[in-house]
């Protein structure tokens, strides 16, 4: 009886614990949330001249108006891993303005390649290993040791910013530039070709044997076979259908080579042309509210330091 009535005293005194905390953390809270009220109530003249001025800075820094498209990528022959590296460095290159290293490797006029302020790739992400897309790892905080998530070998998004949106009709052609003239995708791209060749010629002359042989079967074995044998004449029958089958599924690889030959010639194809939202991604709506906010939060950090300036001040010149 003595240990239940202990428990529950104990339990009484946890439950008073909690609500205390809980209690106090409020307290502190609307106390400096009341503080910082009355810290901008004080220093209010500075305040907002200090987000008027922040405002002010970030309409001036987007004063250019950027744009952002997208397309996906297919892979028929190449690792996205292994394109992304190729395309890496145009991150670099559009962000240090470098027009002279994007127009030659876009094959841009200087303004267009001017006009593009970033190009990113990223990967596609397969979490639970089944071979489709989940999501798009934006971030890149894809984890390889995480063995549940997997990338996804054949496809990668592409991304443009740009300041004139008459830059992304054109960007396809000049990534797919970039990339049929990199010379180990050319080497490569080269060396599947011709297999598909070796192996669309090889699949012709195959069925040009099959048919051969069927020829055979049809005029020349039929007359030495006894027509009396009843039993006979049904296995004629079924070798002349094997023939028959075996034909039809040589055509249908051949005609699947053919289609991989033509529609993949590149080993890549850009799914569509770059989807763009003709609303800038800094417009006013956004850059406006970020930067007030912005300026209110370093305000606050101003007018704080300069009210407890003195407490700073002998921190500062206290000896260690």
């Amino acid at each position: 009886m003595d240990n239940k009535e202990n428990q529950d005293l104990d339990l009484l005194d946890v439950l008073k614990n909690i609500g205390s905390a809980i209690a106090k953390f409020f307290t502190f809270l609307f106390t400096a949330i009341g503080w910082l009220f009355r810290l901008i109530f004080q220093y209010k003249y500075a305040c907002i001249a200090i987000t008027l001025l922040f405002v002010a800075l970030g309409l001036f820094l987007n004063r250019e108006r950027v744009y952002r498209g997208e397309t996906d990528l297919k892979l028929n022959s190449y690792p996205s891993y292994f394109v992304k590296d190729i395309l890496d460095p145009l991150h670099l290159q559009s962000v240090n303005c470098d027009t002279v290293n994007l127009s030659s490797k876009l094959s841009l006029s200087n303004s267009e390649a001017r006009s593009i302020t970033d190009i990113q790739s990223f990967f596609y992400i397969d979490i639970q290993n089944n071979g489709n897309p989940d999501y798009i790892d934006y971030l890149g905080k894809f984890d390889a040791n995480d063995t549940t998530n997997s990338l996804l070998t054949w496809r990668l998004r592409i991304r443009v910013e740009a300041k004139d949106t008459a830059i992304f009709p054109k960007m396809t052609d000049a990534l797919s530039h970039l990339l049929t003239n990199n010379e180990q995708m050319k080497r490569e791209n080269e060396l599947r070709t011709a297999q598909l060749d070796d192996r669309i010629a090889f699949i012709d002359r195959e069925i040009q044997m099959l048919d051969s042989l069927r020829k055979k079967e049809y005029f020349q074995k039929e007359k030495d076979i006894s027509v009396s044998m009843d039993k006979t004449i049904l296995l004629n029958e079924r070798e002349m259908k094997l023939f028959h089958t075996d034909m039809l599924d040589l055509n249908k690889l051949k005609q699947e080579l053919e289609w991989e030959r033509i529609f993949y010639s590149q080993g890549f194809v850009f799914e569509n042309d770059f989807n763009y939202d003709p609303r800038p991604i800094n417009r006013k709506s956004k850059t406006i509210p970020m930067f007030f906010f912005l300026g209110l939060f370093f305000s606050i950090i101003i007018c704080g330091g300069w009210e407890f300036k003195q407490k700073i001040g002998n921190y500062l010149n206290r000896r260690i």
